[in-house]
């Protein structure tokens, strides 16, 4: 039974690239051990597939034709008794038609060809090599497309034990009549033994090699998909994540500046009738505007830029007192205070925390009617906390939205949530217990250096900011 040409038939065997060389560490589901069929599973067959089955039982067809015809030539004149021409036609038929139904009944297609072998053999059938090719096609065909794995196992030791019990008997059968048990003999009937042995065994694992080869593609596939669509997750989540940014910075310096104008405008337009007071209103409002255009325009550089560059701006913890000063000269007494050692802070978390406090006093000129707001800077062991507490309407849903002034959208208390969540900290904003309102927001931050162990011009410089 020739087998050595068989092996271009077929696909390799398992693909030695596995899928976590391919998706960077992410492992492919292992094949279905045998009897677990819920892993994966085959799809189903093709249109495409289903014509190349039937192309390919008319190639073997073809092919059965002229090796049959080759073979009774062959055997003409010997003493070989051979079928008659419409027995092997008829034989050969058997043989190869079956295989158009290869993939969509593999198991009983291989019962159904080896059967008609053993018994196309029995009767003469001249030629070995097309029946052998065929015999060999159904049993991978098995392996690798039967629904259930180990029942084409099982067949396929049925068949691979019929067959060599057929050989056994078929070169054994003449022995048994009297011929001399020659060692030539002997060594035909072990190598032919071995020889079809082999020649079923590579079958059954060509078939389950490409059964495996199959499972992982179909791994490979399903995390291909997975990825992509993890991938778009991620992308819409950056796209939100990079909107609100953008949305809460530009609240944050629109936001302030914007309503700082508005009260200095409604100051100048109640005091047209005193030209210094309402010149000194003015001058505000375009000192404002002339900051917040500054300030859009660094955020719109950063927003520009591909290396996120921090950029310098009045924002950070050294700017606090900055921002005392020109509320207080919008009319608010804003008291401003330091406790605790100082200590540096990453400029992420000073940033945050200024945004607080800037979001808080400008709540507070828009809708609290207040005349007095305090402002306090604690630093802890290992946290950082800015309180900002008014005089103003404190009561519940005061703020932002039923207030003396203009009622707020949410925004400015939104964004401060965002901010403290994004380095883990707590805010809390609401009515004060003793009349007011109050923002307190605690930012977690190790101590490393303090101001006070940087030199006498630090101890000075923390001295007069105290208490101001």
């Amino acid at each position: 039974m020739p087998g050595g040409a068989l092996v271009d038939a077929v696909p390799d065997g398992p693909s030695r690239h596995t899928v976590p060389d391919i998706l960077n560490g992410m492992s492919a589901p292992d094949c279905p051990a045998d009897g677990d069929e819920t892993v994966w599973r085959r799809g189903a067959l093709t249109r495409r597939q289903a014509r190349g089955d039937v192309w390919l039982a008319a190639g073997l067809l073809g092919l059965g034709l002229v090796t049959v015809w080759l073979a009774s030539v062959a055997v003409e004149g010997s003493d070989v008794q051979a079928a008659a021409p419409p027995e092997a036609m008829a034989w050969l038929v058997a043989l190869c038609v079956p295989t158009a139904l290869r993939r969509r009944a593999p198991v009983t297609v291989m019962a159904v060809v080896s059967a008609v072998f053993i018994l196309s053999q029995l009767r003469g059938y001249p030629d070995s090599m097309a029946p052998s090719i065929v015999e060999f096609l159904v049993i991978y065909t098995a392996n690798a497309w039967a629904r259930w794995r180990r029942a084409a196992l099982v067949g396929s030791a049925v068949v691979t034990a019929a067959m060599l019990v057929w050989l056994g008997v078929a070169v054994l059968g003449p022995l048994q009549q009297g011929g001399p048990m020659l060692s030539s003999t002997v060594a035909g009937v072990v190598y032919s033994f071995v020889l079809n042995l082999l020649f079923f065994v590579s079958a059954v694992w060509f078939g389950r090699s490409s059964r495996v080869s199959a499972a992982r593609l179909h791994a490979l596939e399903r995390a291909g998909v997975d990825l992509r669509a993890a991938q778009e997750l991620v992308a819409e989540q950056a796209i939100g994540e990079e909107r609100t940014r953008i949305a809460r910075e530009l609240h944050d310096v629109v936001a302030h500046h914007v309503a700082v104008i508005a009260i200095q405008a409604g100051a100048a337009r109640r005091t047209l009738d005193r030209p210094e007071i309402a010149s000194g209103a003015l001058s505000a409002v375009e000192s404002t505007a002339r900051t917040a255009i500054d300030e859009l325009e660094r955020l719109l550089t950063v927003l520009r830029s591909q290396d996120r560059a921090p950029h310098e701006g009045p924002t950070g913890l050294a700017a606090l007192p900055q921002l005392v000063a020109d509320t207080r000269r919008l009319g608010l007494d804003v008291r401003f205070s330091t406790h605790g050692e100082r200590f540096e802070v990453p400029e992420s978390v000073g940033v945050t925390l200024f945004r607080v406090v800037q979001e808080a006093l400008t709540n507070t000129l828009k809708h609290a009617s207040a005349g007095v707001a305090d402002v306090r800077l604690r630093f802890r062991d290992r946290a950082v906390e800015v309180e900002v507490t008014d005089d103003g309407v404190g009561g519940a849903g005061s703020r932002p939205s039923q207030t003396s002034g203009p009622a707020g959208s949410g925004l400015g208390q939104r964004g401060m949530r965002e901010r403290v969540d994004l380095h883990g900290g707590e805010l809390h904003v609401g009515p004060h217990a003793k009349g007011g309102y109050r923002v307190r927001a605690v930012l977690p931050a190790v101590r490393t250096t303090s101001l006070a162990a940087s030199g006498p011009a630090a101890r000075s410089e923390q001295r007069e900011g105290r208490t101001t």
